[in-house]
């Protein structure tokens, strides 16, 4: 018997092997066969080389016809030179250097008994002038194996097979299920010696299928001629160009290796910012960078599941140590440069869709084009409207924090006489020239607004599918909010310019609110208090109003007016309650009226044969272009107009068409 030079279970325990990663146990034990293989090749034997993964599934039953049984154990095969006096020297010993010079650690066999419940491990190769046989129990029960050699008469070649038995919690959960997703691991894990023309023939079986690991590497992998030498500081690096045409691979991927195996995978997709699935979509091939050389060798972890290489720093602050942040923007360039031919039309079309999308559809965005075009640069493609917009938005917050500053220090250095009246007065038209671009963005926004809301008045007056015309409240809203009032939203929530253009300006707006605020008053639709030419944001302090502009809207086409029940009257009744001096505002105050306050009164609705009637009977005027009407009510100091929908949208479009027109919309 020969007992273990350690603490196994305290060696075992100080193992880390992550919970995500229960694949790991595997990958030691194939790379241990490779290792032998090659040792066994180094000796001068002449043989064809082997490895064979068989994978055994549980007997648990499945829940579903076509579910594969979860993987309990691996067993792995091969004809390397097997577990001989030196090898198990080195079995036994914890941290063993044997194969420090291929970059061995001594310690991958701990990951076995992490993720398994026990190796068994049988060897059979050649000693001297016959074949022997080793076979021993790897397990935390056991602090010692049965080191007796058995003498195997019929045998013809070397055969080992290490079985890891009863993969456990938590590892287990988290075991691929199908025999192919295994397959590809290996392979991504194990690229490096795919790679090599030397490499053996690797075959995984799983119940009645197959694998042939080498092919499906041939197969889909192609890896270019020629390598890429990046010099980092003092150290070497060796990048190496690999289109993966396998699906799985899922995503844009850089190997760090060590010893040529994987330690690290960085997903490059978050590194180069037009580089995504497109390129498989498009070109059929996922990218794969694998990156080797003595400094990542010289700084892998114990375990081989990370490096020991700071993330970021310079090389001042870190005494020349190369960092990982320093090896990932020179892989950057190799790797944008190699894929040029395929990222360029990916970054044209990106380009051209966010140049249409702020040209067409946000132009408050436009200005970012010329001044941000680095951040621009960087939004990755084929992003959704929403999520581009987003982007977009948060650029412009960072062109506004930018331009602000700049303003700042623009003043502050001109203060402490840092610049000259010179330098002062080209900072300056440098800086008025981005304000002004930001300030025509920002019209450019409000323009196309208007162009949205002209677009869904014109469809709010078409008939539906069912017959019937939108209802009044959908044109309400349109035009002003229901139940607010000018303190409740701010300026850009109406679009009163659909009506004219001053009744931007007003100091009061009631909208489908009753006077005094009682839910038992009749209220009219829009009620604005203004002096005819002053802006004024004033409260009601009691003063008598110069003017009073009323609105009444109806539903298009409405066609069943009488002489009792109609805009006109409607709006003369609004004009005589007001006169009254009773009517209160929403705070409670009288709304003040005065014998010269004029009255501007507007029905909005569709002159129908009704209402045409009415319109008769009153003595009102047909405006030139047949759309409206209108007439003077002397005794009531109110001019009344009856707008059609048509006349407003028709008026509307021609007063902002050279706007439309220039903006391109």
């Amino acid at each position: 018997m020969r007992k273990f030079g350690i603490n196994l279970r305290g060696r075992i325990k100080n193992f880390n092997l992550p919970k995500n990663q229960p694949l790991i146990p595997l990958f030691e034990a194939i790379v241990n066969s490779i290792h032998a293989i090659d040792e066994r090749k180094k000796l001068g034997e002449d043989f064809n080389s082997y490895i064979m993964i068989k994978i055994i599934r549980s007997n648990q039953l499945s829940f579903g016809a076509n579910e594969l049984s979860p993987i309990s154990s691996f067993e792995i095969i091969d004809n390397g030179v097997g577990f001989n006096e030196e090898n198990l020297n080195s079995f036994m010993e914890s941290d063993s250097t044997y194969k420090a010079a291929i970059g061995g650690k001594g310690v991958g066999r701990f990951s076995w008994l992490i993720a398994f419940e026990k190796a068994d491990i049988e060897s059979i190769y050649w000693d001297h002038n016959c074949y022997v046989k080793r076979k021993f129990e790897f397990s935390t029960a056991n602090s010692a194996i049965n080191d007796t050699l058995t003498e195997c008469q019929d045998q013809q070649d070397n055969r080992t097979s290490i079985r890891l038995e009863n993969c456990m919690e938590p590892y287990a959960k988290v075991l691929p299920k199908r025999g192919l997703t295994v397959a590809l691991r290996i392979i991504q894990h194990c690229l490096v010696y795919f790679i090599s023309s030397d490499c053996p023939k690797i075959i995984l079986v799983d119940d009645d299928d197959s694998y042939d690991l080498n092919q499906i590497f041939h197969e889909k992998i192609q890896t270019e001629e020629n390598s890429v030498t990046i010099e980092i500081g003092n150290e070497m690096f060796e990048l190496l160009h690999v289109k993966a045409e396998e699906n799985s691979v899922n995503g844009n991927k850089l190997y760090l290796c060590a010893h040529n195996r994987l330690v690290e995978t960085k997903e490059l997709d978050k590194y180069i910012t037009d580089l995504d699935r497109e390129i498989y979509e498009k070109s059929g091939f996922w990218y794969i960078g694998v990156l080797r050389g003595s400094y990542l060798d010289d700084n892998v972890d114990m375990n081989r599941l990370s490096f020991n290489i700071p993330d970021g720093g310079t090389l001042d602050s870190l005494a020349n140590i190369v960092t990982i942040d320093q090896i990932m923007k020179s892989v950057i360039v190799e790797v944008s440069n190699f894929l040029s031919d395929y990222l360029q039309p990916i970054t044209q079309n990106k380009m051209k869709r966010i140049s249409d999308y702020v040209t067409y559809k946000a132009p408050q965005f436009r200005h970012l084009l010329k001044y941000m075009s680095d951040d621009i640069a960087h939004i990755k493609p084929n992003l959704s409207d929403d999520k581009l917009d987003d982007e977009l938005h948060r650029i412009k917050r960072e062109f506004d924090r930018h331009t602000s500053q700049e303003n700042t220090k623009l003043l502050s250095d001109l203060n402490k006489g840092a610049i000259t009246s010179d330098e002062y007065i080209e900072r300056f038209g440098q800086q008025i020239e981005k304000i002004n671009s930001a300030n025509g963005a920002a019209l450019a926004e409000y323009v196309a607004h208007r162009k949205v809301i002209l677009d869904l008045m014109e469809f709010a007056i078409r008939r539906q599918d069912d017959g019937l015309f939108q209802k009044e409240s959908f044109l309400h809203n349109l035009i002003y909010p229901m139940r607010t009032t000018a303190s409740d939203i701010p300026y850009s929530n109406h679009n009163l310019w659909l009506i004219d253009e001053k009744l931007a300006y007003c100091s009061y707006v009631s909208s489908d609110i009753s006077f005094d605020n009682s839910p038992k008053e009749k209220r009219t639709d829009i009620m604005v208090l203004d002096k005819p030419v002053a802006v004024s944001d004033e409260e009601n302090r009691g003063r008598e109003y110069e003017t009073i502009v009323l609105f009444e809207l109806k539903r298009p086409m409405r066609n069943d007016y009488s002489s009792s029940s109609n805009p006109v009257n409607q709006l003369y009744e609004y004009v005589t309650k007001l006169k009254g001096n009773n009517v209160k505002d929403k705070d409670g105050r009288i709304i003040r009226i005065g014998s010269n306050t004029q009255f501007y009164l507007y029905a909005v609705c569709d002159i129908t044969s009704t209402l045409e009637q009415i319109l008769t009977f009153h003595d009102f005027t047909q405006t030139p272009d047949k759309m409206g009407y209108y007439r003077y009510h002397e005794k009531m100091n109110a001019y009344i107009e009856i707008l059609s929908y048509d006349k407003i949208i028709s008026d509307a479009q021609k007063r902002n068409k050279i706007l439309f027109d220039k903006l391109g919309i």
